[in-house]
């Protein structure tokens, strides 16, 4: 007689093995292969020649199997396609690689954050220097973020102004700047940053460019500049994605008061931030960044104001709205134009 205690029964899997929840474990795994794929240059390879193999992809300098595994990362998220031992670019390429940027900015820039998440929830934890942020990489995918739109609407508006010198506020990777520079000899240029990493970034793509004598990086806080030499002839402000650092309400007035006293000759501030989202999250409404971008500004402990809240800042702080520009990249997107009341003084 067989017995059949032992006779062995399949294995029935549990249901998060399949279906929603794997997908979103394995969405994690891709957003964090587009981000290296990105920075070894993977993404730029295959955006420029459409297609790869390891052996290329990797050279003298990255391990086969690294790259394979990135690859097939991909080819599941149908970014990428295989045949063979050759990889090509796939029907979420085009998409991926003009947002390469947000992946970026999330996994290399805010990763270590958002991994701590809990251990900063609580207020008794939130002291000091109680997280950190890989500066250089959110300076770089800002910067890929706002090419796209922002810099455009940027240079329409610039061009349409006439100075002769233009700060930059949380200037990160320096590359408007530079840009700036570039295209007007006549024009003069501060950028100033308090983290270290960006403003190391921005001195060396400074000196790449050849402008050490006419872009200067400072660093500095934008909320507490002195009015100095470096800034007196001053006629336009840029402030770029970095505005809600301003916040609450009474810190940004004071700030952008201040703004005014440290910039006595400044003729326009060029404002442009990401506004806060009405409404419940969805997967069928909400656009890409807005999740990851409202809740490590909730782990930073920074407030992102609405539209209506900024503008009772300016009037407060004492600047004019002149126009505003809607951009949809990044999403909910604000450029504002300002320039001083003249009915208060700073």
């Amino acid at each position: 007689m067989t017995d059949t205690s032992f006779i062995p029964r399949p294995a029935v899997a549990p249901s998060y093995t399949v279906g929603a929840a794997a997908s979103l474990f394995s969405s994690y795994v891709v957003a964090s292969a587009i981000s290296a794929s990105h920075q070894l240059g993977l993404l730029d390879l295959l955006h420029t020649e459409g297609g790869t193999d390891v052996a290329t992809a990797a050279g003298d300098r990255l391990d086969h199997g690294v790259v394979r595994g990135l690859l097939d990362t991909l080819v599941w998220a149908k970014v990428v396609e295989v045949d063979g031992d050759r990889y090509a670019v796939g029907p979420g390429f085009a998409d991926v690689y003009a947002a390469r940027g947000y992946f970026y900015w999330l996994v290399k820039g805010c990763g270590e954050l958002f991994s701590i998440a809990p251990d900063v929830a609580a207020p008794g934890q939130r002291v000091d220097d109680f997280y950190h942020r890989d500066m250089r990489a959110v300076a770089i995918g800002s910067r890929l973020i706002g090419d796209s739109e922002v810099e455009p609407l940027f240079d329409e508006i610039i061009g349409g102004l006439d100075f002769t010198t233009i700060a930059d506020l949380g200037c990160g990777s320096g590359q408007r700047l530079i840009r700036i520079a570039e295209r007007d000899p006549g024009v003069t240029a501060v950028g100033v940053d308090i983290a270290r990493g960006a403003v190391d970034l921005a001195e060396k793509s400074v000196a790449d460019a050849g402008l050490d004598g006419r872009v200067r990086i400072v660093q500095g806080d934008v909320l507490a500049l002195r009015p100095e030499e470096v800034f007196a002839d001053v006629e336009v402000v840029t402030c770029v994605f970095m505005g809600h650092d301003f916040w609450p309400m009474q810190r940004c007035v004071d700030g952008l008061a201040n703004l005014r006293r440290a910039f006595p000759n400044a003729k326009r501030l060029l404002l442009c931030d990401v506004v806060r989202t009405p409404g419940a999250a969805s997967p069928e409404t909400t656009t890409i960044f807005t999740l990851g971008f409202e809740l490590i500004h909730d782990l930073m402990g920074v407030y992102i104001p609405s539209r209506e809240e900024w503008l009772e800042a300016f009037d407060a702080a004492g600047w004019e709205l002149v126009r505003e520009r809607h951009v949809a990249a990044p999403p909910s997107g604000i450029l504002f134009e300002l320039v001083p009341s003249a009915s208060r003084s700073a």
